[in-house]
Order: structure tokens, then sequence, then C-alpha cells
């Protein structure tokens, strides 16, 4: 008797737009609900914001490599929408089939760091996509990969950073964790990290008083950020509209 797939176990939901689109966060999505056994949702967001911009008669889109201007629509600008979904979509099917990974895609109107901020209770991960993400390629300097991490201890959160740890296998990390000196909540299990990855791993604490005041400085600070527990939701809409790197949200 053939044996049947098994029955994915929730959901790992990526959600992109236009501009922050990119063959790695599919990637990285896709590994994660592999790791995860779970369905794999691509969300492409039409972002709303752009839209009404290019609807106004006073727009004009410049070309970077003429220098040349042309009035704007928002009927162009959802044909080209429509192209980059086709693309995000042609990917993650490639990439899912690939790994066995059950998938399917969506389309909405809205923004990028709106997505998550009220997760559905069959979502395990909400992996939000920056522009930051189209730099993360070989072509990278040789640098430490910087993770920042917030929340307290869970299977998921151990389950997620693992899994970004070992898709990097052959590189430094530097790991940062968030200290809420008031929340009295476990912290990571950072010593059985540390143990297995001795000589590729370094930590160091960041107060959370501090943390917009790194985010504000010129520059991507991290390459990923992992955040993860309810807590309030305006901290959490702040935080996220000052980080510049994918974000993987758990519930």
């Amino acid at each position: 008797m053939a044996k049947q797939p098994r029955k994915p176990r929730g959901r790992v939901v990526l959600a992109a737009d236009a501009g922050s689109y990119s063959v790695t966060s599919v990637s990285l999505a896709v590994a994660m609900a592999s790791s995860a056994g779970s369905l794999l949702q691509g969300l492409f967001v039409e972002d709303e914001d752009l839209l009404q911009i290019t609807g106004l008669p006073c727009s004009r889109e410049i070309t970077l490599t003429t220098a040349t201007e042309r009035s704007t629509s928002s009927e162009q600008m959802q044909r080209s929408l429509r192209w980059v979904a086709h693309q995000f979509r042609q990917t993650l099917q490639q990439q899912a089939q690939a790994l066995q990974v059950a998938w399917r895609f969506d389309t909405m109107r809205g923004r990028v760091r709106d997505i998550g901020l009220q997760p559905e209770s069959d979502v395990t991960y909400t992996i939000l996509a920056n522009p930051s993400a189209h730099r993360l390629q070989s072509t990278r300097p040789q640098v430490a990969r910087k993770i920042l991490l917030l929340g307290d201890t869970s299977q998921a959160l151990d389950q997620a950073l693992e899994m970004l740890i070992q898709r990097y296998g052959h590189e430094d990390i530097e790991l940062t964790l968030v200290e809420n000196g008031h929340d009295g909540g476990k912290k990571p299990d950072t010593e059985r990290w540390l143990q297995r990855y001795s000589r590729r791993i370094t930590l160091t604490g960041l107060p959370v008083k501090e943390l917009l005041a790194r985010l504000d400085q010129p520059g991507p600070a991290y390459d990923f950020a992992i955040l993860a527990g309810n807590g309030r939701g305006d901290d959490k809409s702040l935080l996220i509209k000052a980080l510049r790197c994918p974000i993987i949200l758990i519930a």
C-alpha cells in the first residue's frame, strides 16, 4: 500500500509586496515550512499606498538608467504588480514542489507591515519580507550574520533559530537577545546553541529601551529578526516599521 502524505501542521505565511519580494525570502519560507511540516502560504500584498500615489495626476516615474520621466497610472501599476505576483507564485511553486511542501498562493491589498499583527489561530510563523532580503546573496561581504531575537523561549522559536543557523552552516552568527528586565519571562535556551555552535555564534544582550535607537541608525542593523509572543500591538507595530530585514513572527 502506498504511503499517504502527512497532513500539514499549521501554516507558514510569507507576505511580500513588489518592493520586498525576492527569491531569497521564498527560499527561507519554503525551508521553514519544510522544517515545521506546515502548509506554506505565499501572500502577495498589493501596496495600497503605492496604488494611491501612482493614481495622482502629478505622479511621475523616473527611469534610473536614462533619468527620463513618464506619467503613471493605477492601471499601469496594477499590471506591474500582477507581473511581480506571477513571478512570486512561480518561484514559490517551483521551490515548494522541489521539497514536497504543500502550498497555496493568495493576493490581497494592504500593507506588508500590517500582516501578522493579528495572526490567525492556525498560523505558526509569519514571515514579513523586506527589501534588504535582496542583499542576502553570495556577493555579501564576509561578515557574521546578525540575528535579532525578541521573545520568550518556545519550541517554535527554537525551531526557527535552529533552521537559520543550519541554513548558514559555514558562516559566523552574531545573536542579539533583547533584554526586557520587567517581564519575568523565561529566556531562550542559549547555552544549548552556544555549546553546539561554540565556534560560530557570539551572543550579546541589548536592553529593550535601546532597541529602537539602534534601528534608527543608518543601514540594516540585522539580517533577520525573530519576534515571539504577543506583546503590545503598538510596540510590535513600531518595531516592524523600524526593522529593515526579513522578520519571522511567531504566534
